[in-house]
């Protein structure tokens, strides 16, 4: 079953900002957004990596606490942005989306699983294309689109860089007073109406659970208590059910599960959860989200109570605060779903020398039918293009929130060298045939790598040996997330091959972090480097 499909205007190609990506680390910024794409766009089926599964439907939970728990990941992934935004400074540039939040788990105001249940979920799709930040704002925009809010409601860029060590402390908590909770916003770039608006956004899903305030919960558990004490019709069963629930959590409104107004309608009418603990805790100073909406005599709260304001001003704002990141960082243009891509794009070489392009073509669509077959060609940097190829029929199939997707395989041979890109349906992706790795030829294991590459042999004259660099996610002390880190080796050349010479590294050994199987590799030779290449296309030993 396809959740919420909703159809909408697909790109045919990303488009790229044109400021300074120093920040990049040898990635190229088409890479990190068509990955962003791919994490968003393939749910299900094909070339899916489960992301998008772990909030559908929207009350699933997959951290280690166990099903009962009464966690809901989708409502984690939002408090995790914001916790770890909420602390940025604009005006000294520091702070925002940068999973700094990874190394603050032990802090009072950071209470609950939510911190390490989502960087251990998500170390697995981190990586040289996609930092634990962005994975962050990646899980902000899904949770939204599984849970009753639109798939294209928050534009999504990429870009992010995560932080090494702990930012400063300062997240509001229930007993906050409100001073000091306007002024955290405020330096975060959030006025009064901004921040109530916020925190009624924030809290449209998810529950506040006993076991993170004990002091709020228990006081709330024990009034229950109290009053069904004087009910005579209270069962057995019902005070099983009610001793049971203190190990899960109370709403903040009714629908915790959907992200919609009930959390500012019920507050406004008194009605449901009232607007959950935060509005209604028997001891006044932890009324936190209380203080906040009166604070404007609820005139912010009255203009959240249609539906439709809702939705675009929460939009607005976590779009906001998505984006709030550290003043040297760049992020992309937006990433937008493509109707046509190219993937696992790779080249390979004969012992004759003949180079090969291969991959496959995905096709999104809605409600147009697929084509049987695509048609493709390649181009030279003389501008002349091949015969037209065609790919095999479709082989591989998958569903999406955006509709459903389909693979095209395909493999030819091509002009080399000199073939400088590969175009179809109005695509064109860049192709390097001076300089590449063997992605079939090269081996991978749980512990090592060995890369294999060609060069054209004009090049490596004088330049001696080529230099091999694998970014591995390793573990990194204070944190759940991994932290990408550039292992070098050095390549020697072992044979020839028409116009090019073969290289090859020795095993490269790596350690097996949380996300070890997005390590992503290239080389170099003097100034030429090839494109990036995804070990997951490496012969796996």
């Amino acid at each position: 079953m396809i959740p919420s499909i909703r159809p909408l205007g697909l790109l045919p190609l990303l488009m790229f900002s044109t400021g300074s990506f120093s920040q990049l680390n040898g990635i190229d910024i088409r890479d990190k957004m068509e990955e962003m794409e791919h994490i968003l766009v393939d749910n299900n089926g094909a070339n899916s990596d489960g992301f998008v599964n772990a909030v559908s439907p929207c009350s699933s939970y997959v951290g280690r606490n166990g099903p009962d728990s009464g966690e809901q990941s989708s409502a984690q992934w939002v408090r995790f942005v914001f916790h770890d935004s909420v602390t940025a400074n604009l005006a000294a540039g520091t702070g925002g989306i940068d999973a700094s939040l990874g190394f603050e788990s032990d802090r009072n105001e950071n209470l609950g699983l939510f911190v390490n249940d989502t960087l251990r979920f998500m170390a697995a799709t981190v990586s040289a294309y996609l930092s634990m930040a962005d994975n962050i704002a990646l899980g902000l925009v899904a949770s939204l689109a599984e849970c009753g809010g639109t798939t294209t409601g928050v534009p999504l860029r990429v870009g992010r860089i995560d932080a090494e060590e702990a930012g400063p402390a300062g997240v509001p908590e229930p007993t906050t007073d409100l001073e000091t909770t306007l002024a955290q916003f405020a330096a975060a770039g959030f006025n009064k109406s901004e921040t109530i608006a916020l925190t009624a956004c924030g809290h449209s899903l998810g529950r506040m659970h006993y076991s993170n305030f004990p002091d709020i919960g228990n006081y709330t558990f024990l009034n229950k208590i109290l009053q069904s004490k004087s009910d005579s019709s209270v069962s057995l069963v019902k005070w099983l059910m009610l001793l049971q629930s203190i190990d899960g959590g109370v709403g903040f409104d009714a629908t915790p599960a959907i992200f919609d107004n009930n959390v500012v309608t019920e507050y406004l009418g008194g009605t449901g959860q009232q607007g959950g603990l935060l509005v209604t805790a028997g001891n006044v100073s932890d009324r936190s989200d209380f203080r906040l909406y009166v604070s404007d005599n609820n005139a912010t709260m009255q203009s959240l109570s249609v539906e439709a304001t809702f939705q675009s001003q929460c939009n607005s704002l976590f779009e906001r605060m998505i984006n709030t990141v550290p003043s040297a960082v760049t992020l992309s243009d937006p990433v937008v779903p493509m109707t046509w891509k190219g993937v696992d794009l790779g080249l390979d070489i004969s012992s004759a020398g003949a180079v090969s392009i291969a991959g496959f073509i995905r096709n999104l669509y809605y409600s147009v039918a697929p084509p049987s077959v695509v048609y493709y060609d390649t181009t030279t940097s003389d501008n002349v293009t091949s015969a037209v190829q065609v790919t095999a029929a479709a082989s591989a199939y998958g569903t999406s929130i955006f509709g459903y997707t389909i693979y095209y395989g395909f493999n030819s041979t091509i002009a080399s060298p000199g073939t400088n890109s590969l175009n179809f349906e109005g695509i064109s992706y860049p192709v390097n045939d001076e300089i590449f790795i063997l992605p079939t030829q090269s081996t991978s294991s749980q512990s090592s790598f060995v890369l294999k590459a060609a060069a054209l042999t004009s090049l490596t004259q004088g330049l001696g040996s080529m230099t091999g660099v694998l970014y591995v996610p390793e573990r990194q002390q204070g944190s759940a997330s991994p932290k990408i880190t550039n292992t070098t080796v050095e390549m020697t050349a072992y044979a020839t091959a028409g116009n090019y010479t073969l290289f090859v590294s020795g095993s490269v050994p790596v350690s097996s972090g949380p996300g070890s199987r997005g390590v992503v590799a290239k080389v170099l030779l003097g100034d030429a480097a090839s494109r990036t290449v995804k070990s997951d296309l490496f012969q796996q030993e």
